[in-house]
């Protein structure tokens, strides 16, 4: 790993986050039919309705405190319809990362199985993990696991005591990193920037400018929603084009005025 640098963009933003167009390009739904399964222990799965261009990347989910993935399912559904394969713990507590890597083992085994749903299905050797508030918390958790290769904690709050300490110096691949840039639940100092600085993985901290705790949850997830589309359409399937929303010091939410940027070790 090349020695830490980092950049430091601000953009000012007055008025409510909105999508800028080079975003929203990314708001659009996928190619695919979605198919939801429950199963597993403890599972909600989006998936594409079909196998026709699979196996398909697996992105693992954990919800926000006292929250289901319905909440959620809007952003779920939309990187299902992209040919991704999201595992949601159902669970609202779902901090220790513990129940989301849970039905990764149980898409493993079902991976194998004759007759399963899945059979095929799955491509095991491209892992996301994301998570909203204690579940992005969960996200930097089951980024531990050497399977999961990208994460994308949203707003994870980790200033709580059930956070590990150094969970985010343990990771086995690149981190999308989201802020709300209002937020007070999560606070992106007290909860975000300790993750930054001490992680062992390239970084993009990514801030939605004005945006509150409870945006993820609302809205169809406001801007979190096409970022995190892109991040894993990048990180999983090796898109380019998705990549250049987060490289080079001119990527599209480098110069989106919704979003304050900071990289890490990234260039």
């Amino acid at each position: 790993m090349k020695p830490i640098a980092t950049l430091l963009m601000f953009v000012a933003l007055s008025g409510p986050p909105a999508l800028a167009q080079a975003s929203s390009d990314y708001e659009a739904r996928g190619p695919h039919a979605v198919k939801n399964v429950q199963a597993g222990p403890g599972c909600f799965f989006f998936r594409p309705a079909d196998n026709a261009d699979g196996p398909y990347p697996v992105i693992l989910w954990g919800n926000g405190t006292n929250t289901m993935p319905a909440i959620y399912a809007p952003m779920l559904g939309q990187w299902a319809s992209h040919g991704f394969i999201v595992a949601a713990a159902t669970t609202g507590m779902a901090g220790t990362g513990k129940e989301m890597l849970g039905c990764l083992d149980y898409l493993a085994k079902e991976n194998a199985r004759t007759g399963s749903v899945f059979k095929s299905a799955v491509d095991l050797a491209h892992v996301g993990a994301a998570g909203h508030s204690q579940g992005g918390r969960g996200a930097i958790m089951a980024g531990r696991d050497v399977r999961v290769t990208a994460t994308a904690p949203i707003q994870p709050y980790t200033a709580g005591e059930s956070y590990e300490v150094g969970s985010e110096a343990k990771q086995h691949g690149p981190m999308l990193l989201l802020s709300g840039g209002a937020d007070r639940v999560a606070d992106p100092v007290g909860n975000q920037k300790p993750v930054f600085d001490g992680a062992n993985v390239p970084v993009v901290w990514a801030t939605v400018n004005g945006a509150g705790h409870s945006t993820p949850s609302t809205r169809n997830s406001g801007p979190y929603r096409a970022a995190t589309t892109a991040w894993f359409l990048w990180q999983l399937k090796g898109d380019e084009k998705a990549a250049s929303m987060f490289k080079g010091d001119r990527c599209g939410y480098c110069t989106d005025p919704v979003w304050t940027i900071r990289k890490k070790d990234t260039e």
